[in-house]
């Protein structure tokens, strides 16, 4: 029944940008002719954010943090704001389909390619991990051990091919649109099968959870936990300029809205929906905990979820599914979208009418690429490789906030030299370096800080190449 539900979601989602994807042009596939409504956009931006990685995560989160994760969504508003009407009014103003453009008129072709790469390897390794993660829980939950792992993972993505590959960010926006709205409705099916196992209906749920201790939001108190208001918040900040702001695959979204005013109306819409999403997952979380005793758990972290599901019959598993896989989908359909993008303007410098055919190779290579790296990951099966990609993500946005802050700081700048890919690559090393020593010296263990560190060291490192090419000179 479940793999029938799927496949059947799976044909919708094809039917859907057949029926809303526009002709195979580029205008279509890199920004949807400008044409994107702004509130369809924004919706479908939560969906693309909340990975199937989040989508089981989230709501473990909560017997070790409480609700303590609503400080980093916070922190999210004000990096809105500044993506809003600090780096969408340049991007716009640039007038370019790829947002690495930007870097060429202070860094050169050196500084656009060296940020295109960056960007094309964060998302390859992140956008795979959390296809990876997701696909795996997914897999094992659904029961399909009849069908081999693999095979399962090329069928997904040959349906993201599939409904992608013509329309490209034109089909994204409206099947995105589509997948957030039914992880919605699975979150509050979810929540209601929870609250029917608790005798409660859902006016009793949301007393019982405002009630609780493990609702608390906000920690002032010991400023070295990871959970400290200010600490979070300002993560929270910084995480959403750089993996937003920086990030081609959430920006081309925005840039196909029929105006700056509504990118910039959507990007607000899409920050204040975001708060009430991660409530339900919270909320979600700490009824289940609850319903099984929070002293009792039979599963903590990622498995809480997942187990509450499975016992709770087949109902829920359907909708835990088709959920997982429309969290899943949406993040990868429009990661595989933005790198196709980037590839083809920034590394090839297709900027001018592409080959349709060529396109569909390129954005083909892409999706290959995402499937040999998640059975990759299968066949290596272990979590320290999992988690050595994620840091590894970490480190390798810092460089590209160095560099924007750097074209953004320095606005008469001009520098074309090889020494910014120097840079760029050292800055990751250098910071893994101190972090190992801060570790040694006070036993102090960086989190999102190393972020701000290695975006630092990047900027610090291209100033001295600046000001040692200017004296030359």
């Amino acid at each position: 029944m479940v793999i029938a539900v799927l496949i059947a979601y799976l044909c919708v989602l094809v039917l859907v940008s057949k029926r809303m994807g526009g002709n195979d042009s580029d205008a279509d596939f890199f920004l949807g002719n400008r044409r994107s409504p702004w509130w369809a956009v924004a919706i479908g931006m939560v969906g693309a954010s909340v990975s199937g990685v989040s989508f089981v995560s989230v709501p473990g989160w909560v017997p070790a943090t409480s609700f303590t994760y609503m400080q980093m969504v916070l922190g999210f508003l004000l990096g809105y704001v500044v993506v809003a009407y600090v780096l969408l009014p340049i991007y716009y103003k640039s007038g370019n389909v790829s947002i690495y453009s930007v870097l060429s008129a202070r860094l050169g072709g050196v500084g656009r390619l060296t940020g295109a790469i960056f960007f094309l390897v964060n998302k390859l390794l992140g956008a795979s991990v959390k296809f990876y993660v997701a696909a795996f829980v997914l897999f094992q939950m659904a029961d399909l051990q009849w069908l081999p792992y693999p095979f399962f993972v090329v069928l997904c993505l040959l349906f993201v091919y599939l409904y992608t590959y013509k329309s490209g960010i034109k089909a994204v926006v409206w099947t995105d649109l589509l997948q957030t709205l039914v992880m919605v409705l699975t979150l509050v099916l979810l929540l209601r099968a929870v609250l029917a196992a608790m005798g409660m209906d859902f006016v009793e749920g949301i007393r019982f959870v405002r009630e609780s201790s493990y609702s608390q939001i906000f920690q002032w108190e010991d400023w070295s936990s990871r959970n400290y208001f200010w600490k979070q918040f300002v993560s929270g900040a910084f995480v959403v300029v750089v993996m937003t702001g920086l990030d081609q695959d959430m920006i081309q979204k925005n840039l196909s809205c029929r105006s700056l005013r509504e990118a910039q109306r959507n990007m607000m819409s899409y920050a204040f929906i975001f708060i009430p999403v991660n409530l339900l997952f919270l909320m979600l979380g700490l009824l289940i905990a609850s319903h099984y005793g929070m002293d009792t758990l039979p599963a903590v972290g990622d498995g809480l979820l997942p187990y509450f599901v499975k016992e709770s019959g087949a109902l829920a598993m359907v909708c835990f599914s088709v959920g997982m896989l429309a969290s899943s989908l949406s993040s990868v359909d429009s990661a595989m979208t933005a790198m196709t993008t980037s590839f083809l303007n920034d590394v090839l410098r297709r900027e001018g009418a592409c080959d349709a055919s060529f396109r569909h190779k390129i954005h083909l290579g892409v999706a290959v690429c995402v499937g040999v790296l998640v059975v990759l990951l299968d066949f290596m099966r272990n979590n320290h490789a999992i988690d050595l990609i994620y840091q590894l993500v970490s480190y390798l946005y810092g460089p590209l906030l160095g560099m924007f802050a750097f074209c953004l700081f320095h606005k008469k700048a001009r520098l074309e030299s090889r020494w910014v890919a120097a840079v760029a690559l050292l800055s990751p090393i250098l910071s893994y370096w101190v972090s190992i020593k801060i570790r040694t010296a006070f036993s102090y263990e960086m989190g999102y800080e190393l972020l701000l560190l290695n975006g630092l060291l990047t900027y610090v490192g291209i100033l001295l190449v600046s000001l040692i090419s200017s004296r030359k000179i």
